[in-house]
């Protein structure tokens, strides 16, 4: 037999070719655009046969006569025993324009062919979204009784279906497949569509699924079977999983814990359809809708699927099918192949490149008392990574030295001397900023101030709480208020707070620390608000101890385990790839949150640590730092308890 086939190249497509090409002495001729001629060499390997059995068609779906040369049409005039039409925009985000070039002038070109061609029948493989959102049970039968086709997709697969009923004169059939997956025998699929949406969250209505190989191995026995022409066939699961259902499957396939709460959609069905659409309509909850569907990796339509309203009698596929072993398989009995396919081949994140320098390759970023410790070690990442590093720093020996590290290290950096506590100098550095390198693409506040010491010790210290709130706040506002005009009229920038763990524990003798750093943490927490559709992202880092010149005169903390400089380098660099809102340590988030339903025990956790540590002897006004005592092995052991917490 001699087949013609659009789509041939496509997931559906290329597997009925190669079915069609294993029987006895076929031929498939194949329509091909011209820039894809090259296509053509792992075809052959694919379908496994020779040039002579596999004829390519040069042409155009968008043009009449699928714009194939008259010299072609007239050498296949009456050679063609089944035309199969399966080209056709299947992404459900396309634009409209192009599924109704596609889907309805692209199945009237076919029928053209199929005309002029005199093929022998007419296949054409539509969907069951030809039926809409048909609330209740849609047959094989049914056509004009579809209903809400206002998607772009279900409109144009109803419209190409109309097309074929009403102009085709040759003998046709149609199949309308479900939500078709991927190879239940290798889980092979081509593209992330449909339920393959959900598989990252993982990590109502029913979906009808069915994996391709049922598609093509009932399309070809279908179309094969005389006495079926001029109907309607639904190639779908008998017994439609609902999505909560299909939801655990994967999730059992992904090794991930099972749902164990569903809603059904229909349950707020008593809501009239014109509030809801108002409600949704109202811009926060469209916004808010929005960013979760982003959050998640989710496309809009997609909940179009999740309340899917339709179910799909198949009796009359199930009848021609009758005698043969085409059945759907169990989903259970693939859904790991599937899965297994899509996280090493499709999973998105595959594709990202997640990497520092694909983040700040090209661009400014800034970092603040970047000569030393933290600062310096993300820096020196930084410009490693391909960035225009800026450096500020109140030391110009620092500067100095990091500069000729940077650049014999082939980095870029230009370095800034600067006290951010003086606001004159931090206003002019600023200006001459701007005017040098004009907007900061990525801002890194990490200079800071440490103070411990006790209220106790405290009571006639008022400038302590000045000097901290001077630097770890006045100064970085300053510097974030200077540069986030710019950052606004590029639509784009990220400020990064290197904040402490202490504002999550609430940690004794750091009050002036931690209430400065409290505030820098609630002006990101607004301005993150404020700054949300201007493409500006805030992060706030509550780094753990560190173990850098700040922390060095406490003797007490050479016996306790902290972060290198390098290690809480690395958070700088993933708040720089990843731009989350917060980066805390479990233990930190722990400490919130305890304080948050618990205070008192939070106050009792704290206050037994209080107790068990001494000040240091520069808290004390004390020259001799060895006077400070030895920590006890209860005091080691309660410092490992609460690592990175400031004691």
């Amino acid at each position: 037999m001699r087949y013609f086939v659009t789509g041939a190249t496509g997931f559906i497509g290329s597997r009925l070719s190669k079915k069609l090409l294993e029987r006895q002495g076929s031929v498939v001729y194949f329509l091909l655009r011209s820039h894809k001629r090259g296509m053509m060499a792992p075809l052959l390997g694919r379908w496994g046969v020779s040039a002579e059995r596999v004829i390519p068609i040069l042409g155009d779906l968008t043009q009449p006569l699928l714009g194939i040369s008259t010299a072609d049409l007239d050498r296949m005039r009456g050679q063609i025993d089944h035309m199969f039409h399966l080209a056709a925009v299947y992404d459900l985000k396309a634009s409209a324009q192009a599924q109704e070039a596609a889907n309805v002038q692209g199945t009237r070109h076919a029928v053209q062919f199929a005309h002029d061609a005199q093929v022998g029948c007419f296949h054409l493989a539509s969907s069951i979204a030809a039926g809409g959102l048909y609330e209740g049970v849609f047959r094989e039968d049914m056509f004009d009784e579809a209903e809400n086709l206002e998607h772009p997709y279900f409109r144009t697969k109803h419209e190409a279906e109309g097309i074929v009923r009403r102009e085709c004169r040759r003998p046709w059939r149609i199949y309308r497949p479900g939500i078709v997956v991927g190879d239940s025998r290798t889980g092979e699929m081509d593209k992330i569509d449909g339920p393959y949406y959900f598989f990252k969250p993982i990590q109502g209505g029913r979906l009808n699924l069915v994996p391709v190989d049922y598609v093509v191995d009932a399309m070809d026995h279908i179309a094969h079977k005389s006495g079926l022409d001029g109907r309607c066939f639904h190639l779908t699961d008998p017994d439609p999983r609902r999505v909560g259902d299909v939801l655990s499957i994967f999730a059992h396939a992904g090794h991930a814990p099972p749902l164990s709460l569903r809603l059904n959609a229909r349950m707020f069905g008593f809501i009239p359809e014109s509030l809801r659409r108002e409600i949704a309509g109202l811009t926060p909850v469209r916004r808010i809708g929005e960013q979760l569907m982003k959050d998640f990796g989710l496309p809009p339509h997609i909940m179009t699927f999740v309340n899917y309203p339709t179910r799909f009698d198949c009796r009359e596929a199930q009848q021609a099918l009758a005698g043969t072993d085409i059945r759907v398989p169990p989903l259970e009995g693939y859904a790991w192949k599937l899965w297994d396919y899509w996280e090493r081949h499709l999973d998105p994140e595959l594709s990202l490149d997640k990497t520092l320098s694909a983040a700040v390759k090209g661009k400014v970023v800034l970092i603040t008392g970047g000569g030393a410790g933290i600062g310096k070690a993300a820096a020196l990442k930084i410009a490693a990574a391909g960035a225009t590093l800026i450096v500020v720093d109140r030391e110009e020996e620092r500067l100095r030295a990091l500069g000729k590290e940077v650049e014999d290290a082939g980095g870029r950096i230009a370095t800034y001397l600067c006290d951010l506590t003086e606001f004159d100098q931090c206003d002019q550095m600023v200006k001459k900023l701007l005017e040098e390198h004009g907007a900061v693409d990525v801002l890194v506040n990490n200079a800071g101030r440490s103070i411990r010491r006790s209220i106790e010790h405290s009571f006639d210290r008022f400038h302590d709480f000045e000097r901290t709130m001077r630097l770890n706040y006045f100064g970085a506002l300053r510097l974030t208020l200077g540069l986030l005009p710019a950052m606004q009229k590029k639509k784009a920038g990220h400020v990064i707070n290197v904040s402490s763990i202490g504002v999550l524990t609430n940690a004794p003798r750091f009050s002036a620390y931690v209430a400065s750093k409290a505030a820098m943490d609630a002006f990101a927490r607004c301005a993150a608000s404020e700054f949300a559709d201007d493409g500006i992202a805030f992060t706030t880092i509550n780094m753990p101890l560190v173990r850098t010149a700040m922390t060095a005169p406490t003797r007490i903390y050479e016996q306790t385990e902290m972060l290198t400089p390098e290690q809480a380098a690395d958070l700088i660099v993933k708040a720089i790839i990843e731009r989350p809102d917060r980066i805390a340590t479990r233990l930190g988030i722990f400490a919130e949150v305890v304080h948050a339903v618990a205070p008192k025990i939070s106050h009792i956790v704290m206050n037994t640590a209080y107790r068990m540590f001494p000040e240091s002897a520069a808290a004390l006004g004390l020259k001799d730092a060895a006077a400070e005592p030895q920590l006890s092995p209860e005091q080691i052991a309660f410092s490992q308890l609460v690592r990175g917490f400031h004691i």
